[in-house]
């Protein structure tokens, strides 16, 4: 199917590419159908693009570029939501934020996204209880390596 998206024009996407997000996307929850996008150009982030809503993106990367120590345990219940059944089909993203003028990246480490991939189901998290918010800031080297700011 051809979906158009507000930052990246028309775009194939194959049934086999779409991720339902089971209970939609928290503010969103009517919106349960995304696809992965991942232009060369974006390195280290990527795009969970609404299948649903063209107008619809979240810049995403993976947590653990950043923060290497990042630590979660996926609940029972959500295991068992996602079809979970070995640690290896789980993939972990974390929304990323940047502000108006791009000084500013920020990764919501509070509420991760959990995608189990052979299942193609996803549910955003809460980590009830953590050390972790929903702004760690981070900074790309100059050679594009990815670097912590703060904790």
């Amino acid at each position: 199917m051809k979906i158009t998206t507000l930052f990246f024009g028309e775009i194939e996407v194959q049934d086999s590419d779409i991720v339902t997000f089971t209970q939609g996307v928290p503010g969103f929850e009517e919106l349960t159908k995304f696809t992965l996008v991942q232009p060369a150009d974006s390195a280290p982030f990527s795009y969970f693009q609404s299948v649903q809503e063209g107008g619809l993106t979240f810049l995403v990367t993976d947590p653990f570029l950043f923060f290497k120590d990042y630590e979660l345990s996926i609940p029972d219940a959500v295991q068992t939501e996602l079809n979970i059944e070995k640690p290896e089909d789980v993939q972990v993203w974390s929304v990323v934020t940047v502000n108006d003028d791009f000084t500013k990246i920020t990764l919501n480490l509070l509420a991760p996204i959990i995608w189990n991939v052979e299942e193609q189901l996803a549910k955003q998290i809460i980590l009830h209880d953590s050390e972790y918010n929903v702004k760690h800031e981070i900074v790309l080297s100059e050679v594009g390596e990815p670097t912590q700011v703060e904790g």
